[in-house]
């Protein structure tokens, strides 16, 4: 009898998820993809998926069914793309802006991100602003002494001549740094301590089955949904300080303009050389004005990107370049081209490094995927698929790692051949691209090659150690870590 009922709820669920997607199966006849079973779909592809398995997987699955194909799992339609034709006509779309990520919700809602459609262009825009010339000054003295400090650190480990993992060094770097951008200071202990805390649960929820969505997390990790609440409650106590700081701050200045307070009355803020994130969005002349709530939630999605991207690039060109020992020359020689008399660099003359960094982002695309979620059908046009319509509630994931290694349209692909970028530059998607592209782009690389120049300059990179496995943690790492050791230069 058990079995019965048991037979019969699963045919009548199988039966109401049938008609409730048979609208956007009709859209979709074209593509190919794995068989799907009644109600489950094809729940056995995702089901052993796992970081250090993904890269395998995913090329497996590409292979056999294709670069532009669908993927059912209950009533949830996926849409894996390594195809540059229709992932150019999805991520340059002024309509389709949702990435539908979710599981960063608690953390990151309200910000650039996940935020409403209507706010996205406002915050872009804002986000986009502290990157204008002229802040780009500032900013880049400000990735310079982080570069000293950097570099002092980086000099312990030469001395000691042994292996080491560049990320344990690199990350708290970046990190530090992109809190100063943002936040106009360096973050407390306990705010780093908070800040790595939670970007490590989030990083262990990632491809998990437990954290599928927000619901399972809450049933079976509420141990961990605790702890990572009280991280990103610490997190925002610290924002929320600095705003109200701010807001003290803009309202002494406005009371001693109108001539009801003198100069020795006003509390002055920490120096810093640059205007933050946090001054552009309090500035009092926004419509609509932006919530505490969403000031935070902006904050840490620039920490949050800035740190993991940042990171891996940076981790991934020290490793690339002390395996590719012509390539260390050459831009050991450029450096000291470049160099000015108070030994800084001129970042603009850096064009090989440059290209380096790109080519290291073709190969090592620190945003591995980049979703959209259609709110409403989107037309599309293709020369092997045919004309179609994607429909309304597909989940698109465009796969750059995969799409960038393509042999048909990058020559030697899987080679690394910086030059590719200085003689004929192909496509690079690993900033995205059309208007949710980042808007951080140009200040992304002068940070790089203002951190690589002094290392380059002052140590030899060794290619000791194991080279990266490739695993996916919410960005593209490396799961023995980037093993990597250094000798200084004698000048």
């Amino acid at each position: 009898m058990i079995l019965t009922t048991t037979f019969l709820c699963f045919c009548l669920a199988s039966a109401i998820n049938y008609f409730r997607t048979r609208r956007q199966r009709s859209y979709i006849k074209n593509l190919g993809g794995p068989f799907t079973w009644p109600l489950l779909g094809a729940m056995h592809k995702l089901l052993f998926l796992k970081p250090q398995n993904f890269f395998q997987r995913s090329h497996a699955y590409l292979v056999k069914y294709g670069s532009v194909t669908r993927l059912w799992v209950f009533h949830r339609l996926f849409m894996p793309l390594a195809d540059l034709e229709l992932a150019k006509q999805v991520l340059q779309s002024e309509q389709h802006l949702e990435t539908g990520y979710e599981l960063m919700h608690h953390w990151l809602a309200g910000g650039v991100l996940m935020c409403e459609k209507e706010q996205w262009a406002q915050r872009h825009s804002l986000i986009r602003g502290i990157f204008e010339k002229g802040n780009m000054l500032p900013l880049t003295e400000l990735c310079r002494q982080q570069a000293v400090l950097l570099q002092l650190k980086l000099a312990d480990r030469a001395e000691q001549r042994e292996v080491f993992n560049a990320w344990e060094i690199v990350a708290p770097a970046v990190r530090d740094l992109m809190v100063q951008t943002t936040c106009g200071l360096r973050p407390s202990e306990e705010y780093a301590k908070a800040f790595n805390g939670l970007t490590e649960i989030y990083r262990k929820r990632f491809l998990s089955l437990q954290s599928v969505n927000r619901f399972s997390f809450w049933i079976s990790s509420p141990l961990m949904r605790r702890k990572q609440l009280k991280l990103i409650k610490r997190l925002n106590a610290e924002h929320k300080e600095h705003i109200e700081r701010f807001r003290k701050q803009q309202k002494q200045e406005e009371q001693l303009k109108a001539g009801n307070l003198s100069l020795d009355h006003i509390e002055p803020l920490p120096p810093q050389w640059h205007q933050s994130l946090l001054e552009v969005l309090l500035a009092p002349n926004h419509t609509p004005i932006i919530s505490d709530d969403d000031i935070c939630a902006e904050l840490n999605t620039c920490n949050y990107l800035g740190y993991l991207l940042c990171s891996s690039a940076l981790c991934f060109a020290l490793v690339t370049i002390a395996r590719h020992p012509a390539v260390q020359q050459r831009c050991l020689e450029e450096l000291r081209k470049a160099q000015r008399p108070d030994q800084s660099w001129d970042v603009q003359r850096l064009t090989y490094l440059e290209a380096v960094l790109m080519e290291t982002l073709r190969l090592y695309p620190p945003q591995v995927i980049v979703g959209r979620q259609l709110s409403e059908d989107m037309p599309y046009t293709h020369s092997v698929v045919g004309d179609g319509t994607l429909p309304f509630g597909a989940e698109i994931y465009v796969n750059l790692f995969e799409m960038q290694r393509d042999e048909e349209r990058y020559l030697h692909a899987s080679h690394f051949r910086a030059e590719r970028f200085l003689e004929s530059p192909p496509e690079l998607l690993s900033f995205s691209m059309g208007p949710r592209c980042c808007p951080a782009r140009q200040f992304s690389m002068v940070m790089l090659k203002t951190l690589l120049a002094p290392i380059i300059s002052s140590f030899e990179l060794l290619p000791h150690g194991d080279a990266p496995r490739l695993d996916l943690r919410l960005a593209l790492g490396s799961s023995n870590g980037f093993q990597l050791a250094l000798t200084p230069r004698f000048q």
